[in-house]
């Protein structure tokens, strides 16, 4: 202690991550790394419970919580995962994708850390009664019958049986019961389940059902093989805010998600065309964009530009005209995305 007797005090700063200088594709493969386990670990519990096995949410906390500091100091880059989908297993990555938007959308409304694990959790079993849902009404390639709708329309009914069945009900798995209960309930009191005496929806249950219905329409589902592009999905929902979701909360997440979403196959005025690859908060219109084909068509090595940069101090040197569908253009944004 001698050495230390000149010392008079001593300062205190924030803490900081470890690896200050790491690379955005170390950073990329850290995101990338922490999704999928979120995907394996859901493929789990699902199996688990359609084996009729209990299920320890101890480990389920731990998961969120990786997604929700990851969220804290990445929530562009994971968000941007939600946009990379997987048709074999939608049912496990559609649950991740609606547990990171559902907590990126409580962040942006102001709700404290502790609360956002608990929607992290509650927003990951939303769907967990699809697993009574028998596979072939659940895997069907062509439009369900009415008695197969009346068969999906019961999996809100069957997830709050399945999570009672848990292996002990605290205060997170009573929430995790009523979202799985109403995250099909819209703002009118309309959908389903239909209740004889309809009240407020619970705040949880408002918030999933927007991340539910934006990664619905924006996924290739077994029985909707063609998926709707981000900024079409949205107009939609902002016609639908009226009846369906809340629109106080449809707005904070159109404007998380941004005008152009991460995924978006764009068309620039260079006749260049490229997928939106991160956002950009001062001006939500020009977001970085991955050029992947050349102005005479050719698909070409990626290389990124930013559509804030300018010529001049009017003109931009880059802008969007037009979306496309991703779909029509054959192309895989997991290729590109991770």
């Amino acid at each position: 202690f001698e050495g230390m007797s000149d010392i008079k005090g001593v300062s205190v700063g924030m803490l900081r991550q470890v690896k200050e200088d790491t690379g955005e594709a170390d950073i990329r493969k850290v995101v990338k790394k922490t999704y999928f386990n979120a995907v394996s670990f859901t493929k789990g519990v699902m199996n688990k419970m359609k084996a009729g096995e209990k299920v320890n949410m101890k480990k389920a906390k731990r998961v969120i919580e990786s997604l929700v500091d990851m969220l804290l100091h990445q929530e562009e880059l994971l968000i941007g995962m939600t946009a990379i989908k997987d048709y074999d297993d939608y049912t496990y990555h559609h649950s991740v994708n609606v547990s990171i938007l559902s907590v990126a959308l409580g962040q942006r409304i102001g709700i404290p850390k502790n609360s956002l694990l608990d929607l992290g959790i509650v927003s990951l079993f939303h769907d967990i009664g699809k697993t009574e849902v028998p596979p072939e009404v659940l895997n069907k390639t062509t439009p369900f019958t009415e008695e197969e709708w009346k068969t999906i329309k019961k999996h809100p009914l069957w997830g709050v049986r399945a999570i009672m069945k848990m292996k002990r009900l605290d205060p997170v798995s009573i929430r995790s019961a009523i979202v799985a209960f109403e995250h099909h309930i819209h703002s009118d009191h309309t959908g389903y389940p239909v209740r004889k005496k309809p009240s407020e929806l619970d705040l949880f249950s408002k918030i999933v059902s927007i991340a539910d219905q934006y990664d619905g329409m924006t996924s290739s589902r077994v029985y909707s093989r063609v998926p709707m592009p981000p900024d079409k999905a949205l107009s939609l929902m902002a016609e639908r805010a009226e009846n369906q979701l809340d629109p106080i909360l449809l707005k904070f997440f159109i404007n998380m998600v941004g005008v152009y979403p991460t995924g978006s196959l764009v068309m620039l005025d260079t006749k260049e065309l490229g997928l939106v690859y991160s956002g950009n908060l001062a001006l939500p219109e020009r977001p970085k964009v991955l050029v992947i084909v050349n102005p005479k068509g050719k698909r070409i090595q990626p290389y990124i530009v930013d559509l804030a940069e300018k010529i001049d101090t009017v003109h931009y040197k880059r802008s969007i005209l037009k979306t496309l569908d991703p779909n029509k253009y054959r192309i895989n944004l997991a290729e590109y995305l991770l």
